[in-house]
């Protein structure tokens, strides 16, 4: 009997560690092209409610994670209100998986495969 539960609790072990090995892990692109750019605004853009955003020509190619500022609350004439707002930023990570790049906001749980994409996974020292 404790041969049996040695074996099967092995077997659990061995099928965890291949679905870790499988997992997506943080990578940086190798290149940005403007489809790339615009299907990375699109997945942003509604992420944060239709506001905009404007990606730097290198985005994700240094590093995995990009963060967004949020818009500073505003007064009936358009005016800033007074003091710091503590919204928190966006937060978005480029991944590597089986299925490719994706983009994913952890915050939702939300990603979109990145179909065009090239990257790369980050070496453990770089995050």
């Amino acid at each position: 009997m404790k041969r049996l539960l040695l074996i099967g609790a092995s077997l659990v072990l061995m099928l965890s560690g291949c679905q870790l090995s499988r997992a997506a892990e943080p990578a940086v692109l190798e290149a940005v092209d403007a489809a790339l750019k615009q299907q990375l605004s699109a997945f942003i853009t509604d992420i944060v409610g239709g506001n905009s955003v404007i990606l730097a020509d290198d985005v994700f190619m240094q590093q995995a994670e990009l963060y967004i500022s949020q818009r500073m609350p505003l007064d009936a004439k358009g005016n800033p209100l007074d003091g710091r707002h503590a919204l928190p930023a966006y937060r978005f990570v480029l991944l590597k998986s089986a299925r490719g790049c994706l983009i994913q906001h952890p915050a939702s749980g939300n990603s979109a495969l990145l179909t065009a994409a090239r990257c790369k996974v980050l070496p453990l020292n770089t995050l």
